[in-house]
């Protein structure tokens, strides 16, 4: 089963250029997408006068789900907002990766597309290899700080760093890495007077062409 890994990259850095964020981490309630509407499954029972347990299907549908069809014109995530920390952030971002990835039904390939998805809008690449770079240790107590993620998102995320660590670049990596400069330049300076950062010759040769 082939994968395009680097579009669902790009879909997600978009994602996170469109909606300006400056820093991480990024709280839950500034995770939005367009034409859709993201609701607690309290506020929802209290404005449909449905018991939360009918909303969830008998609590079979624990964290969040998205719900599509109710109008021609309504896309809902709903959540449980008892459970808002950094499992939710993950959560959030990954139903909003079902819509960016345009998934029509719900399979293997769509749920990893989406917790993909979800791992590069919770914690970029390039912003890990950027801090890595000056000389930073990369483990799951760092990502858990940096970008709030969860104990189960952040090992995830070492793991596959572990196993693929940073080869593959992607068309907005630069776009990202200015977005969120000032935050890393803030929370991460450079640890050695040696340090060398590669992108930036590669911003140097680009506006040689301007």
């Amino acid at each position: 089963m082939q994968y395009d890994w680097s579009g669902i990259t790009s879909l997600a850095y978009l994602t996170l250029i469109g909606l300006d964020l400056r820093e991480f981490p990024i709280p839950a309630n500034k995770i939005k997408c367009e034409g859709v509407k993201i609701s607690s499954y309290q506020n929802y029972a209290e404005k449909t006068g449905r018991s939360i347990k009918e909303i969830t299907l008998g609590h079979e549908l624990e964290d969040a789900f998205l719900l599509k069809g109710l109008r021609p014109d309504l896309t809902l995530i709903l959540y449980d907002k008892e459970k808002y920390g950094a499992r939710m952030k993950h959560t959030l971002w990954h139903e909003v990766g079902h819509i960016k990835c345009s998934h029509q039904k719900h399979g293997e390939r769509e749920e990893k597309e989406a917790h993909y998805f979800a791992a590069q809008a919770n914690a970029p690449n390039i912003l890990i290899k950027s801090i890595s770079q000056r000389g930073y240790s990369i483990d799951v107590s760092f990502l858990k700080k940096c970008f709030g993620l969860s104990e189960e998102s952040a090992k995830k995320k070492k793991d596959y760093l572990s196993r693929y660590g940073f080869a593959h670049t992607n068309e907005y990596d630069d776009i990202v890495f200015t977005q969120f400069s000032d935050y890393i330049n803030a929370n991460y300076p450079p640890k050695t007077k040696n340090f060398y950062d590669p992108y930036y010759d590669e911003l140097e040769r680009e506006r040689e062409k301007w």
